[in-house]
């Protein structure tokens, strides 16, 4: 669905154009068949192929480097693979299902044969591949080796690449502990890719080196050309740390991006359309999770599920988390649920189904403001996702509404038959029309109305929301009452008509009611469930129960 209004005043010679409004829905997001050619796939292919073999031959003649010396690990390739051997050696761990290896004596290089050394490089290379695509979610293996190439096969700074060039620097929390989760899983990943003897044993060994990397890194860059020095070095690392539970991840992105100082790849072509929308989504998503959290508990059982649904988009003034706090209060009060309904759990469709919604408002929030400059969606979506998803970063002047321009130029006419033509851009509140029609919104005029800069009970909303903390009954009631008379002159808002009764068939009527039963069904056995594991964790946990 696109939609376009355009408005044009003349004065003179010269003649003010109002941007026109811009509502993108589902087909301008549709995924773009991406299909790298096989020419390409095998030129990277190749030239990783050349990287890692030119690694293995710096390090050929050490003792098990063909059995456990992969490029993937948290430092660049031909380290990766030192390291690898020393863990091999010196970590032992219980895992009867990886099938760890002994760390006893490794065969010689001169027992190899040439096909095998050509598939540890293939297995090096499945393993990078796999450590990127587990690390960030709908990455092919073609862009994989293509960030790969950039990062001359070095993992981490692919990584950091990939972050770069998908704009999430602002949001990445690299030391957090839910990256530190996601790289132990990439690298039992990668591990399992190239078929190592024991992934669990790899995974620990980098666990414990990752604490002390900064020593590791010096060892491995001593100058030697003796690399069973540096595995001694590593070893002494590995037996000298108690193992530990967690990856510490701040030195090794330190080193990486220092490593990264050193390259200058070409990253001017955007993302995929495919890859920003599901970037974006999955931060909007993440906003819906905040929002649950903080509205009140009791109304979002009984009121708030709904409205949080049909009307809870994450589009406007504030942060993203507080307009959907603010757009869900103000809706379940100016449109009451004739009808009480108690959930427990709020499904994850129609979590998604809001989140969708919601970047399709954002979107044409944005290029109807922008649409002086032609903006297109890819745009808008680059410019929301190194935002945050945020309109008050990628459009600051929205609360102030900038088409109340004066005709102080009339004066400049010199009656000349060239018209001037200036575009002005499309005002605050036609984009939020667009956005509330884009979104679906059941209301679009008064959400319109609603987010208007001009309100003066959004500064007062935006004082309960700012703490960031759960938002209490009673000040939610506040909120809503406030919101609620701002736009009180409208009809649709004071009138509230008795919802109209539909008649159906009794076939129509039987399929109703079989999903009815069929969510309900759903509702109780997901419930159930969540109280169980509850009831087994509580009852593990000292002091509880």
């Amino acid at each position: 669905m696109e939609a376009a209004a355009t408005a044009t005043t003349s004065t003179g010679s010269s003649r003010t154009s109002i941007s026109e409004v811009q509502v993108y829905g589902p087909t301008a997001f549709q995924d773009e068949d991406v299909v790298v050619g096989e020419e390409e796939r095998d030129r990277l292919r190749r030239d990783l192929l050349a990287r890692i073999e030119s690694c293995y031959g710096r390090v050929k003649l050490l003792p098990g480097v063909f059995d456990a010396g992969f490029c993937f690990g948290l430092l660049d390739p031909a380290s990766n693979i030192v390291a690898g051997v020393a863990v091999a050696r010196a970590v032992t761990v219980d895992d009867t299902d990886d099938g760890a290896v002994p760390a006893a004596s490794f065969p010689n290089l001169k027992r190899r044969k040439p096909d095998v050394i050509v598939d540890m490089q293939q297995r090096s290379l499945d393993g990078l591949v796999a450590f990127l695509a587990a690390l960030f979610p709908h990455l092919t293996e073609p862009k994989a080796m293509w960030y790969l190439d950039k990062a001359e096969l070095d993992p981490l700074v692919a990584a950091r690449f990939v972050i770069r060039h998908r704009g999430m620097e602002r949001n990445f929390g690299f030391s957090s502990g839910a990256t530190g989760a996601a790289v132990e899983t990439a690298l039992r990943c990668a591990a399992a890719a190239a078929r190592h003897p024991c992934p669990a044993q790899f995974v620990s060994g980098w666990k414990s080196l990752s604490h002390s990397l900064d020593k590791v890194a010096a060892v491995l860059s001593s100058g030697t050309c003796d690399h069973s020095h540096s595995i001694d070095g590593i070893t002494d690392v590995l037996l000298k740390k108690p193992q530990p539970s967690v990856f510490s991840l701040e030195k090794p992105w330190d080193l990486a991006s220092r490593r990264l100082h050193n390259l200058s790849p070409d990253l001017a072509s955007p993302p995929e359309r495919s890859t920003l929308r599901r970037l974006l989504l999955t931060t909007i998503h993440g906003y819906y999770l905040q929002a649950l959290a903080r509205l009140p508990r009791e109304k979002l059982c009984t009121q708030y599920h709904h409205s949080l649904l049909q009307a809870g988009h994450c589009y406007g003034p504030l942060d993203p988390v507080s307009n959907i706090i603010l757009n869900t209060i103000w809706y379940s009060r100016a449109y009451p649920l004739t009808k009480k309904v108690d959930l427990e759990a709020i499904s994850s469709r129609g979590l998604l189904r809001i989140a969708v919604r919601s970047l399709h408002g954002l979107v044409s929030f944005l290029c109807t403001r922008c649409a002086a400059t032609h903006l297109t969606p890819e745009e808008a979506m680059q410019r929301l996702q190194a935002a945050g998803a945020d309109l008050r970063i990628v459009d600051p002047n929205q609360l102030r509404d900038d088409r109340d321009d004066d005709d102080d130029d009339d004066d400049d006419d010199d009656g000349s038959d060239d018209a001037m033509v200036v575009s002005v851009p499309a005002s605050v509140e036609q984009a939020y029309a667009a956005a509330a029609a884009a979104a679906l919104h059941p209301k679009p005029r008064d959400q319109a109305e609603l987010l208007r800069p001009s309100n003066p009970m959004l500064r007062m909303a935006s004082k309960y929301l700012k703490d960031g903390g759960m938002l209490s009954g009673v000040d939610a009631g506040h909120v809503a009452e406030g919101l609620f008379y701002s736009i009180s002159e409208c009809p649709e808002q004071t009138e509230h008509p008795e919802a109209s009764i539909k008649v159906v068939n009794k076939l129509t009527y039987t399929r109703m009611e079989q999903q009815v039963n069929k969510f309900w069904d759903q509702h109780a056995r997901v419930v159930g469930t969540v109280r169980s594991l509850l009831d087994v964790y509580n009852r593990r946990q000292p002091g509880v129960g």
